[in-house]
């Protein structure tokens, strides 16, 4: 990865090694990942055609992990290069302080699948102890020459249940610029048989190959790679090729897949002309709006699941599959194609903000909205995301790092832990018919391998809610098992009257995400799809909230001025709590309130802004450990419901909340009064002097959990009537914030609690060498 990415599209033809290889042109009708295009196939049977390709199990394993880490670690780290010379002394890497283990945690608690382990970068340096080369870790002092980072990254991953990969550069520069040098130094291709020592033959499987010097040494590092460290679920290459060489340098692609396919069969391999996953066109973690997985190819349909294949028009071409490039033509009339395969995209991107790979001195970090974007225009977009995270030096993840993860994590499960739509009914719309198996049930399930599917290329899902429920993010994924079909599709909601469009989009694929506008409030969804290939089938319709603190769920005004009360309507009855009566009771707009053990930050709105949420099920971001309190009330009665709390690991733990009546004289067991004012203010303006409250509720956090989002309570709705008790919620906090003070740097860290007005860090003078600060409310 890095500048200067050449890209390599040569066709090179497969062993007969070959193990998944089609013995034919596959039958149209059966779902595979390659279909056969024959020179006088229509476009239309050719578009109908790509509605039957499917992705592989290793393919379709993959899609679905959407997240995988991108793991940059060698001599650059040290020289501050991004491109090394491949003359680097080997002692410039000493990795003193390596933690394997805090980078899968992080990884994994942030969501990722999968990491993917730079074992040899373009200069040639290897992670790994070879029998072939000396420019490793085995000729650095680190650990007495005897450090294997590949082996310890790697059963890291493998005890925390994440996913390893490994990438192994093509490129060599090293092997380009020394004496010697295996790399473009214009050797005849002779017969080998690898590995090339008998010693490192393992349960003896071997491979003849006809190799040149480069060729032989790169098929000997990668046995060793694929034999030592167990399984192993991605193997990641390019076609870099470095200006050192003295000659060009072919690469026998097909030969490392055969040995890939061989020893580790259930490895993803990536290269931009893929087998299993290409590269999408670009290191900006941005997919094309309509992202499609089947793409035609010129080859030959017998070997294409196991053959590089040079993507049509180039991989940051606009468009590389949509009905008219399948349904393009040669000059003599015939079909431009051989065949169409199941190749997803990959989009990579890096953590860094001055796109760097390696760890760089001085380094930022993209923002939680920077990566929250990359995240929708990847994973959102039927792309998989690949986030490169660069330890330092030590060996370890930065911990301003760890926090733009965690940050990053926090805020897609606050928008995604709750699916609204979740315990909805689901129905065909009128005129739409579903096939046999494929109710509207199915796209409700949570089963990615179930589906409604239409009896047409069009139709109408329709999504029934308990309640009216409010929402700005839309989720749509198809059932991948049946095919990527969709073209185009649109999303409506029910005002009450009629259907209003409020989205549409093109393609679907493993997943499409559509941020709204602005929030809508509905208590019926249709989902229509417009255009498809052939039957839809669409496994999941999703309606989330996104991520956002407590204020900005406010929705009921709740406390007036003595003279303007007609703007407010705390219980539905013209009643509201008078803002001079709070703040003589030490409540008023942004008063610290201390109550129940916790600290609170009264609402600071301006007079008839909301300054309340009456609870309906929002989810909103507060991040922390301990306990989570409120400061609550309830108009009409106590109220009492059941909410959900989401961890940072992905857990989840329901919670009571029991709000007492704003006027109840005595709270129940579990409450505290937090703000008793002597009045409240009536209708036209009048005052009634009766003491009303807001009380304090607090709910233990699981040990060791770290808080990622509250989902409150769903009884309450609005409009308030005063028919029935409505939970209100003015403030939510956590016993243990910290808040961070991250030198940019190869500086300090420190951190001071967030319990007052006080300093933050009090006589603090220096943090150590920084470029910026900047204040991290975790």
């Amino acid at each position: 990865m890095g500048v200067l990415r050449a890209r390599s599209r040569a066709v090179i033809a497969l062993s007969a090694a070959t193990l998944l290889a089609f013995a034919g042109a596959a039958d149209a009708a059966t779902p595979t990942p390659v279909v056969a295009v024959a020179p006088n196939d229509t476009g239309g049977t050719i578009v109908a055609n790509a509605s039957n390709v499917v992705p592989s199990a290793r393919q379709l394993a993959w899609q679905r992990m959407e997240q995988t880490a991108f793991v940059h670690f060698g001599v650059n780290t040290y020289t501050g290069r991004e491109w090394g010379t491949g003359t680097e002394d080997p002692n410039v890497f000493q990795p003193t302080g390596l933690d394997t283990d805090q980078w899968v945690n992080t990884l994994k608690n942030a969501g990722f699948k999968e990491a993917v382990l730079t074992a040899k970068h373009h200069d040639g340096f290897l992670l790994f102890p070879s029998k072939s080369s000396d420019f490793g870790v085995t000729s650095s002092s680190w650990q007495g020459g005897q450090g294997d980072v590949v082996k310890t990254f790697t059963d890291s991953a493998h005890k925390a249940g994440l996913k390893a990969g490994i990438y192994l550069s093509p490129a060599d520069i090293h092997e380009a610029v020394t004496a010697g040098g295996r790399y473009g130094n214009g050797s005849t291709p002779k017969a080998v048989s690898i590995p090339s020592d008998p010693s490192e033959v393992v349960e003896g499987r071997t491979f003849a190959f006809t190799s040149d010097d480069y060729n032989t040494y790169y098929e000997n590092t990668l046995y060793e790679l694929l034999t030592r460290y167990g399984e192993l679920d991605e193997v990641w290459l390019d076609g870099a090729t470095p200006p050192e060489a003295q000659k060009p340098q072919p690469y026998d692609f097909g030969n490392w897949i055969t040995m890939i396919r061989t020893l580790q069969p259930n490895a993803v391999i990536f290269q931009d002309g893929g087998p299993d996953a290409r590269w999408v066109g670009n290191e900006n973690g941005s997919a094309r709006q309509s992202e499609w997985s089947v793409l035609p190819y010129t080859g030959d349909p017998a070997t294409a699941a196991d053959r590089m294949l040079a993507v049509p028009d180039g991989n940051g071409a606009a468009d590389l599959g949509s009905d008219s490039v399948l349904s393009r033509r040669g000059a003599d009339g015939t079909s431009a194609w051989n065949l169409l395969r199941w190749t997803p995209a990959e989009c990579d991107a890096t953590l860094s903000a001055k796109h760097n790979w390696f760890w760089q001195p001085g380094d930022t970090w993209r923002s939680e909205a920077d990566l929250e974007n990359i995240y929708y225009e990847s994973v959102g977009r039927n792309c998989n995301l690949l986030l490169d995270v660069p330890p330092n030096r030590q060996g370890v993840f930065d911990q301003s790092a760890v926090d733009a993860l965690n940050a990053f994590h926090t805020n897609l499960t606050a928008t995604f832990a709750t699916n609204l739509a979740a315990d909805a009914s689901a129905s065909d719309d009128s005129g739409t018919a579903n096939t046999a198996g494929h109710p509207a049930t199915a796209a409700l399930g949570g089963n990615p391998d179930s589906s409604w599917q239409p009896t047409g290329s069009t139709g109408g899902l329709v999504l029934t809610l308990p309640s009216a429920r409010t929402f700005d993010t839309v989720s749509v994924r198809e059932d991948l098992t049946i095919g990527m079909r969709v073209k185009s599709f649109a999303v409506d909601t029910w005002n009450g009257n009629g259907w209003t469009q409020v989205a549409a989009d093109t393609t679907v694929g493993n997943r499409k995400l559509i941020r709204l506008p602005a929030p809508v409030t509905t208590s019926r969804v249709r989902l229509r799809i417009t255009d498809s290939r052939a039957n839809a089938a669409i496994a999941e319709v999703g309606l989330h909230k996104r991520a956002t603190g407590l204020a900005a769920t406010f929705d009921n005004v709740g406390t007036s001025d003595d003279a303007g009360t007609a703007t407010t309507g705390f219980d539905g009855a013209g009643y509201s709590y008078s803002r001079t009566a709070l703040a003589g009771a030490g409540a008023g707009p942004g008063a610290r309130i201390t109550s129940s053990g916790m600290a609170f930050t009264f609402p600071d709105v301006s007079p008839g802004a909301p300054d309340n949420t009456v609870a309906q099920g929002q989810t909103f971001h507060l991040s922390g450990t301990g306990s989570v309190g409120f400061l609550l009330s309830a108009s009409c009665g106590h109220a009492t419901g059941t909410g959900h709390l989401t961890y940072t690991d992905g857990t989840a733990q329901d919670y009571t909340l029991t709000a007492p009546d704003w006027l109840a004289a005595t709270p129940p067991s579990g409450t505290s009064v937090a703000v008793s004012s002597a009045y409240r203010n009536g209708p036209g303006n009048t005052h009634q002097n009766v003491t009303s409250k807001i009380f304090s509720v607090t709910v233990p956090l699981a040990s060791g959990k770290t808080l990622s989002s509250v989902t409150l309570p769903s009884g309450s709705a609005l409009p308030l009537t005063c028919t029935t008790p409505a939970l209100h919620v003015f403030a939510a906090d956590v016993s243990n914030r910290v808040v961070s003070l991250r030198a940019h740097a190869d500086g300090g860290y420190v951190t001071a609690p967030n319990g007052g007005t006080s300093p933050l860090i009090a006589g603090s003078t220096s943090v150590g060498p920084a470029e910026e600060f900047d204040l991290i409310d975790d």
